[in-house]
């Protein structure tokens, strides 16, 4: 004690009134409580208002217990009071008098209210599910138990034919009828109630299920759906039914008309529906995959825009085609297959199916109609090369003769949008080389040079400008003619007639044989463009006073001028006719290859009858040579005969002269004259006359 007391008395910050710390924890404690209180004073103020609300609304009910009760209590004191009358009459707030029932009949209806009461608490589990039906009817819905909730649906029919129907008489009157049925309504509040409550579970079911046809479904799963539909409208229809029949206003044949007329009609609303919630699937699977917007938007995004954007918009569209023709084939085979057969059975109308078929109809040229404007917007925009264009016709028209097994065959009608875009496309080419040809036409003569209308030409082709050009007039022998190489001295005419092959060679990778009317037409105007450009430059630079290689200029307008009339033009129009494979020109080349194999037969026969000429000589030479040879031969033989003959007859002219000499001189008449030696003159005419025959003979 001494040490604290010494420590104390060392240290007196410590010495402290205990007093002094309550007041301070006090005021801590206070300012706290005020902190907190400004923190939840939103709180404090929601709290008190709604006590006072409560305050108010219990004595609000208290006042309406005692209003309430107090009349019944006066009803039960005045029938328990003995000494009151039979009957009594009282005035409610309405002013109309009410019968006060004595204690005993007081006494009974309270016990059979009481009973009444007891009934319905015995059978609180089947009430409770009473209750719970519009819930359960909802779970069903949102599960996807369309079993489950049709059936809920047909049970609502059930009750409200127990409950809310029955009673009413096909004799009673009109007012009495209206009069039971308003006393069924009060008492049957709360089965009216769970019906109502189960018609807009219907009305939900069925929005539910023509949401789900929006969807990408299968025919099985839209058989399903649309077999739920006709069985909630079955129960729409069992519901209508006993309603007309309540009303017993007409005859039985008048109510089945009803009852066709109205099954007919929501059988026509089903297929409407069915139709507009597939449109929606379509309609969204192609504005999503297949829009050439989105294959526009996502090549700009690429690194190369032209290639990707052009590879990107063909398969856009391509693939556009491809699902809105699979998507329109299986909606159409899904309605065929599902109301076609069924609808004309399940009617006695004979114009039913006409009226399906129509309806069908109707929507598969709205959207054949659809498909064709979305088609050639997105050609005439974002096609520009024919290989995508005849890609999109391929498809174009396996999607028409894919319709056309269900009868929508549209082929005729693809043919006046790709003709008009290719021969778009083809006149491009030709639009090009014009500009280029007339460009480089008024730079010439604005800068005054004439270099780049004059090239350089090779010594092959300067030896087959005559064969060319002279060719080109006619129709060339060859399938595809061979260009001129005399151009190549001339560049803008070489370049212009390159833009022409250009825009003819589109027509290798799609030839539509509607389009050349209008490529005609154009080819026509293109000459007469071309030629009205080359005799405008002519005239401007032969006008005086020209700057710069005027001599030059004038001779390149010449010779332009007269090339293409002679040589560039009758080019054109042969390349024309082969591209188009003409008939006219198909015939011109079968003449004039029957010409060439004419001609060719006609010398191979003039040379065959040369040869045989020169064998008959050189045999007839041989045959003089044989003759000759043999006439020498006789004459050798003959001038033989004379020499012997002679030797002969000088022998036997010795001979006779020796035997005149010897026996008498003979007389002078009859010596021969001839010369010594020669033969007798007959004998010799003889021979002589043989051989004159001989020689004549021969």
């Amino acid at each position: 004690m001494i040490d604290s007391a010494a420590s104390l008395s060392v240290h007196p910050a410590y010495d402290a009134d205990e007093r002094v710390a309550a007041r301070q924890a006090e005021a801590l404690a206070e300012e706290k409580w005020r902190t907190l209180c400004t923190q939840h004073a939103s709180t404090f103020v929601a709290a008190e208002r709604r006590s006072s609300s409560i305050k108010n609304a219990l004595k609000q009910l208290l006042h309406e217990i005692v209003d309430e009760t107090k009349p019944c209590v006066k009803k039960v004191g005045y029938a328990l009071d003995p000494n009151a009358k039979e009957e009594y009459y009282e005035e409610d707030e309405g002013g109309e008098a009410e019968k006060i029932l004595p204690a005993s009949e007081l006494l009974a209806d309270l016990a059979e209210k009481h009973r009444l009461r007891r009934r319905t608490l015995m059978q609180h589990s089947s009430l409770l599910e009473l209750l719970e039906l519009p819930s359960l009817m909802d779970a069903c819905v949102r599960s996807s138990l369309y079993e489950d909730a049709l059936s809920i649906a047909a049970f609502a029919n059930t009750l409200e034919r127990r409950h809310l129907v029955e009673g009413g008489g096909m004799g009673q009157k009109y007012g009495e009828h209206e009069q039971q049925q308003q006393q069924q309504n009060r008492r049957g509040l709360v089965v009216a109630g769970v019906i109502s409550e189960i018609r807009r579970r219907e009305t939900d079911l069925r929005r539910q299920l023509i949401h789900r046809l929006r969807g990408d479904v299968t025919m099985p799963q839209c058989l399903e759906v649309v077999t739920a539909l006709r069985r909630l409208n079955g129960v729409e229809l069992e519901r209508r039914g006993r309603t007309g029949k309540s009303a017993a206003s007409s005859s039985a044949s008048t109510d089945h008309d009803y009852l066709e007329s109205v099954h007919a009609a929501m059988e026509m609303r089903l297929q409407v529906d069915f139709l507009e919630a597939r449109d929606v699937w379509l309609e969204g699977g192609v504005i999503k995959v297949g829009s050439a917007q989105a294959a526009v938007a996502a090549a700009s995004s690429s690194s190369t825009n032209l290639e990707k954007g052009t590879s990107a918009q063909a398969e856009q569209i391509l693939d556009g085609i491809e699902r809105y023709r699979t998507r329109c084939f299986e909606i159409v085979t899904q309605f065929l297959a599902i109301f076609r057969g069924s609808f004309a059975l399940s009617t006695s109308s004979s114009n039913s199916h006409d009226y399906s078929h129509s309806l069908l109809s109707m929507w598969t040229s709205r959207r054949v109609q659809t498909f064709l404007t979305a088609l050639h917007t997105n050609i005439m925009t974002h096609v520009h090369d024919t290989a995508t264009l005849r890609d999109a016709l391929d498809a174009a028209s396996f999607f028409a003769s894919s319709m056309g097994r269900v009868g929508a065959d549209f082929q005729s009608l693809l043919a006046p949008i790709f003709e008009s875009r290719l021969s778009e496309m083809i006149i491009g080419h030709w639009n090009d080389g014009l500009n280029a040809i007339n460009e480089t036409l008024r730079a010439c003569r604005d800068g005054g040079i004439a270099g780049p209308l004059f090239g350089t030409e090779t010594s092959a082709g300067k030896e087959e400008n005559d064969a060319s050009c002279s060719d080109a007039g006619e129709m060339p022998s060859s399938r595809t003619p061979t260009p001129p190489r005399k151009l190549l001295s001339i560049p803008p005419l070489a370049r212009f007639v390159n833009a022409y092959l250009n825009g003819l060679n589109e027509l290798r990778r799609c030839l539509l044989p509607g389009s050349f009317p209008s490529i005609r037409f154009a080819h026509t105007k293109l000459i007469a463009d071309v030629k009205m450009a080359l005799q405008t430059n002519e005239r401007v630079v032969l006008t005086p006073g020209l700057r710069g290689e005027a001599t030059r200029l004038r001779e390149a307008a010449s010779r332009m001028k007269s090339e293409f009339d002679s040589c560039v033009e009758p080019y054109m129009s042969s390349c024309l006719e082969v591209a188009f494979g003409s008939l006219d020109y198909a015939i011109l080349e079968s003449e004039k290859a029957r010409a060439v194999e004419e001609a060719k037969a006609v010398a191979l026969a003039a040379e065959k009858a040369e040869f045989l000429r020169m064998e008959k000589e050189q045999a007839d030479e041989e045959a003089r040579l044989a003759e000759t040879k043999a006439n020498d031969e006789k004459e050798a033989v003959v001038e033989g005969k004379y020499s012997e003959r002679e030797k002969e007859e000088a022998s036997q002219a010795t001979q006779d002269e020796l035997s005149i000499s010897d026996h008498e001189a003979i007389p002078s008449s009859e010596i021969s004259t001839s010369k010594p030696g020669s033969p007798p003159l007959a004998a010799v005419d003889d021979e002589d006359s043989n051989f004159f025959e001989d020689e004549a003979a021969t």
